[in-house]
């Protein structure tokens, strides 16, 4: 066998971002065609291993839409069954990249292959970028990482749907709140293995990827002032709601306020409580209103990332299950996105 046929294989699949875009005279930064040749622009890659580059978008992220969740699960899918790769790069813009690297998560729990999103801050085409060492450091991951999907950004290895942007203006974009890194790249990595995710805990049986996927809950930051009232005609175009309450999930909740969220929930509606903290769980027994929201079918978030917790919702829906059911599920893990992974 030759030595060519004896190298690994990455498969890198774009969604473009500010990774791959050009200011065009002087003008904003705009989508170009920089990933399509993607060797050009790093030739280191070619030191690690055999890699192809496929376009499945050339979007900045806030443009992208669940459709192309489900379309990079359906790629990443078809690549493991076919043998076609020893690890997957989603290169993405940052925006969003904590979203899909976490609808990932949930719709890929039989994953057999490292699959690593990464992007930048600052264009590849830039002198002064971040994006050359995030794809190389993505390579990498993807070649010697845990099978599982991950975040890697500025020299640090986070389990996707524990990942969140939290930071616009440093090459230090991401972080893990409540979740330790599961690597980082320094002199040499440094991989902390106590903390992947097991393949004990992956299922044995999974459900084959939806065609299509929901709307996603409404995601209402609740604030001192709040016109409640207005509630009540908003939520009757919903089929789900997360409250972001105060600390360990406080939030005024008398009557006039209970009334409204009862009403949706005895329709049918779902109605779910995270922090607003991004460090930190939910203890919604800790104060009397966190008590009566559990006792009205209020559904706890524990510990899980706005990302997380809204594309998990839309997965879960996307499967047909009764609210009851989704409810259940939603503090149980699927994919290591809640505090008790370990």
């Amino acid at each position: 066998m030759s030595e060519n046929a004896n190298r690994k294989h990455v498969l890198v699949l774009s969604t473009g971002g500010t990774l791959g875009m050009r200011a065009q005279q002087g003008g904003p930064l705009e989508p170009d065609q920089i990933l399509q040749n993607l060797a050009y622009w790093i030739p280191e890659l070619e030191k690690y291993a055999a890699f192809t580059v496929e376009i499945v978008a050339n979007l900045d992220s806030s443009q992208l839409t669940p459709s192309i969740w489900l379309k990079l699960a359906t790629r990443i899918e078809r690549a493991q069954e076919n043998g076609e790769c020893d690890g997957i790069v989603v290169l993405h813009g940052t925006d969003t990249l904590a979203f899909t690297a976490s609808a990932l998560s949930f719709l890929l729990p039989g994953l057999t292959v490292p699959v690593v999103l990464t992007g930048g801050q600052r264009p590849l085409a830039e002198l002064r970028t971040d994006a050359r060492n995030n794809v190389l450091g993505a390579f990498e991951t993807a070649l010697e990482g845990p099978v599982e999907v991950m975040v890697f950004f500025h020299n640090t290895a986070y389990r996707g749907n524990r990942a969140t942007k939290s930071a616009i203006g440093d090459f230090d974009g991401f972080n893990s709140p409540n979740y330790p890194a599961l690597g980082r790249a320094g002199i040499s990595w440094e991989w902390n293995e106590a903390l992947f995710w097991p393949q004990t805990r992956r299922p044995t049986i999974y459900r084959p990827i939806p065609g299509s996927l929901p709307s996603a809950p409404w995601v209402l930051p609740w604030v001192p002032g709040l016109d409640f009232e207005s509630l009540a005609p908003a939520l009757e175009h919903q089929w789900g709601v997360i409250l972001e309450a105060f600390g360990t999930g406080n939030m005024p909740f008398d009557k006039p306020i209970r009334d409204i969220f009862a009403e949706f929930i005895e329709k049918g509606g779902m109605v779910f409580i995270r922090s607003q903290v991004p460090r930190g769980r939910v203890m919604l027994g800790t104060y009397a209103p966190g008590r009566a929201m559990l006792e009205m079918g209020v559904g706890d978030g524990l510990d899980m990332t706005r990302e997380a917790m809204v594309t998990k919702l839309m997965v879960l829906k996307s499967y047909g299950l009764a609210p009851e059911k989704i409810k259940s599920m939603i503090s149980k893990n699927i994919a290591g996105e809640l505090a008790d992974s370990h």
